[in-house]
Formats: structure tokens, C-alpha cells, sequence
């Protein structure tokens, strides 16, 4: 084995193995009419990975993966520049040109002014001249601090206000008039945002994609249809349910996909891992119409993630038994075992409730009606600690 990195159960770089041939990976034909392939490598981090982004990039590129997912807010578009760099020089691939890389807009940077700055830092960070999928990465313009833990919350938070946003995408539309971007698209949006940016935007500014949380667990199937309904793409993060994702996203109510009995029992009967059952679920749902994103540090488990977009792994029983078909004589698996509950972007009219992020009973449409909720919040909330009984 040559390993460039120190082999241990979660980090292993070994050139000996034999990538696969890109062209065999599924491609998503977008309502643009370009192409984006099905699997994506993803350079989000827990803090253990941040060393290794640099280095897993290039080993990602070397087994074939062509489809590269980025952002501002993982802290790293400057070593998966190098890494690109180090791919090209290195003969892996010929440009950057023969990647598909897709970027985000971080929330810190939705103030209109700040687009198109941030987006010419994206740029120069990953080296490229114009990058294929920008997505707007949250909804609201809500931060946080980098590593923060779970009960951080920035009192300036917002919900959706519709006409702040469509003050971001309108800059975002025009850096894709400016040719840095070639497609557009936003992440996880819900239902009812998504109707009030599709209402109010020309055919040539509709996003083309969405990237949200699906994995067998948590499959979003209803939303999927919708959003699919629209010629909107979509691409699931957390694939393999993140085993190693940040403490302030885990949470005694949630369960691991991948010791699911199902998916344990399906893994068995294909003589594979519980990932690549997870994975290659996510690459065959639907008609294979959508996408997903899985980042790894080893080589093995790389080149098993990409293969379930290249090869049809699961039978229609098997999809079946997982994704069940609405009946009681077959349920599937789905739990709604959301893993990001995103409560570092709460307001402080969720009054502590995530749920609220997700279930569209707080979205406006102005910023007027935004103020004269808050008003009649406020005085609310006042009535209710003057009278609520203290035990």
C-alpha cells in the first residue's frame, strides 16, 4: 500500500487501487440542459477531516470522481484549490474544466453587496474561472461561529423574509449573466420558499437544482416530488447519515442509518457495507433522477461511494424494502430522522423550536410583515412570562 496520509480506521490513502472510468457515473441531465454527475465528493468537515481535505481531493479525483462539492462555510476552498491544482499536475485530469464543481453562498454573505465579492473569493480560492452550480446555502442570512456548540444562537437571526431574498438572488442572477456561474441553484429550501422564488423569477432564473438532507432514514420524498415536479434536480447530503458530524448536530432521538436491520439485512444479502447500501439507494431512488453528496478519507471507501453511481447494485425489491410504496404491506424505512435540526440559525421567535425551520409557519413574505409579527411576538412573549407560573 502506498499511503500518503498515516492509515487508521478513518483515514487511508492507497494509490494501489484501481479507480473507475467517469464516464460510467450516472449524469443528471439539468432543466439547462448541462450535465452534472450523480455523485459528488464532499469536502464538509468535522474538525478531524479538516487536514485531510487537501489530500482526499486529489485521491477522490484520481479514483474518478469528476463532481466536486464546496463551500464557503467549510472553511477549505483554498486546499481543494491545491488539490485541483495538484489532480492536474499530477495527470489525473486535464483541467478543472473536466470537473463540475458546485459552490455556496454562505449566509454572512446574502447582504446584496456581498455576493458578488464572495463569489470572486470562491473563484480564486478553488482557482477555476466560473464554477457550474452555485447555491445559495440557506434560506436566511442567520450565522454562526465556526465550531460552535449546539446552544449558540446569534440574536440578529431572521426567518425567511421572501423580499430579502429575492435581494440575493437577483445579485446571484447577475453573476450568472456575468458568466462566473454557468448554473443556479439553492439548498435547503423548503416548500413554501421555493413556490415564492419560483412565483416571482424568469425562466432563465429559476434554480436548476436543490441540495437537501435525504438518506434512508430521512428520505424527504414528498418534498423530492415536488421540487422534481418543478425541473428542480435534487442532491442529498448527509448520504451515510455523517457518523462523524459535529457534536452540536447529534442527538440522543436520532438513529444511524447504517445499523438500520433493513439496510443491515440488504447489505448482507449483496455481500457489501451498510454504506454502500446507503449510497447506492440514494444513486437508484426515483428513476435515478437525483444526486448525492459523501466525502470519505479513505481510498476504499471513496471508490465504493462512487461506484453506487456507476453500477446498479439494488434490485426493485430491495428499492422496495427501503423506500416502501405508500402502502401498509409496504412501509419502507423512513423515519423522519432529521440529523440537522440547524438550531444555531434559530430566531428568537422560534422560541427554541427547530421544527420551526422546517415546517414553513414562520415565512414572509416582506419585511414590513416580518416587523409586525415580531411586534405582536414580543408583546406576546411579555404576557407570557409575566404569567406563567415559575415552579
Amino acid at each position: 500500500m502506498s499511503a500518503s496520509m498515516k492509515p487508521n480506521d478513518q483515514v487511508c490513502i492507497d494509490t494501489t487501487l484501481k479507480g473507475i472510468d467517469p464516464k460510467t457515473v450516472n449524469q443528471l441531465k439539468l432543466t439547462s440542459g448541462k450535465l452534472m454527475p450523480a455523485a459528488a465528493f464532499g469536502t464538509f468537515h468535522s474538525d478531524w477531516a479538516q487536514a485531510y481535505m487537501k489530500d482526499a481531493t486529489v485521491e477522490a479525483i484520481r479514483l474518478g470522481w469528476r463532481h466536486i462539492d464546496t463551500a464557503r462555510a467549510y472553511e477549505n476552498e483554498d486546499q481543494i484549490g491545491i488539490a485541483i491544482r495538484e489532480a492536474i499536475a499530477k495527470g489525473y485530469i486535464k483541467s478543472a474544466n473536466d470537473l463540475f464543481i458546485t459552490g455556496k453562498l454562505w449566509n454572512g454573505h446574502m447582504s446584496p453587496k456581498d455576493v458578488a465579492p464572495a463569489l470572486d473569493a470562491t473563484l480564486k480560492a478553488l482557482g477555476v474561472e466560473k464554477i457550474d452550480m452555485y447555491l445559495n446555502h440557506w434560506p436566511w442570512p442567520n450565522v454562526h461561529t465556526p465550531g460552535c456548540a449546539g446552544e449558540h444562537r446569534n440574536p440578529d437571526a431572521v426567518p425567511y423574509i421572501h423580499e430579502a431574498f429575492m435581494d440575493t438572488w437577483a445579485e446571484i442572477v447577475k453573476q450568472k449573466k456575468a458568466g462566473k456561474i454557468v448554473d443556479i441553484g439553492t439548498s435547503n429550501h423548503t416548500e413554501a420558499c421555493m413556490k415564492l422564488l419560483l412565483r416571482d423569477v424568469s425562466a432563465a432564473e429559476r434554480p436548476v437544482a436543490n441540495q437537501m438532507e435525504m438518506h434512508p432514514l430521512f428520505q424527504q420524498t414528498a418534498l423530492r416530488r415536488y421540487f422534481e415536479s418543478e425541473g428542480i434536480a435534487c442532491t442529498g447530503y448527509m448520504s451515510l447519515g455523517s457518523p462523524n458530524r459535529p457534536g452540536r448536530d447529534r442527538f440522543k432521538e436520532h438513529r444511524a442509518d447504517m445499523m438500520d436491520p433493513v439496510i443491515q439485512a440488504i447489505a448482507k444479502e449483496c455481500g457489501v457495507s451498510p454504506a454502500r447500501i446507503a449510497v447506492s439507494w440514494a444513486a437508484q431512488r426515483m428513476n435515478k433522477s437525483g444526486g448525492f453528496v459523501a466525502m470519505a478519507t479513505r481510498s476504499d471507501w471513496m471508490l465504493d461511494n462512487l461506484k453506487a453511481a456507476a453500477e446498479d447494485l439494488l434490485s426493485p425489491e430491495q428499492l422496495l424494502r427501503i423506500c416502501g410504496d405508500d402502502t401498509p404491506e409496504h412501509p419502507g424505512i423512513d423515519a423522519n430522522n432529521r440529523l440537522i435540526w440547524g438550531q444555531v440559525f434559530l430566531w428568537p421567535e422560534a422560541d427554541g423550536d427547530w421544527r420551526i425551520l422546517w415546517n414553513d409557519s414562520q415565512v414572509f413574505e416582506t419585511r414590513e410583515n416580518y416587523k409586525k409579527f415580531k411586534i405582536s411576538w414580543e408583546a406576546h412573549h411579555q404576557v407570557q412570562k409575566a404569567t406563567t407560573a415559575r415552579i
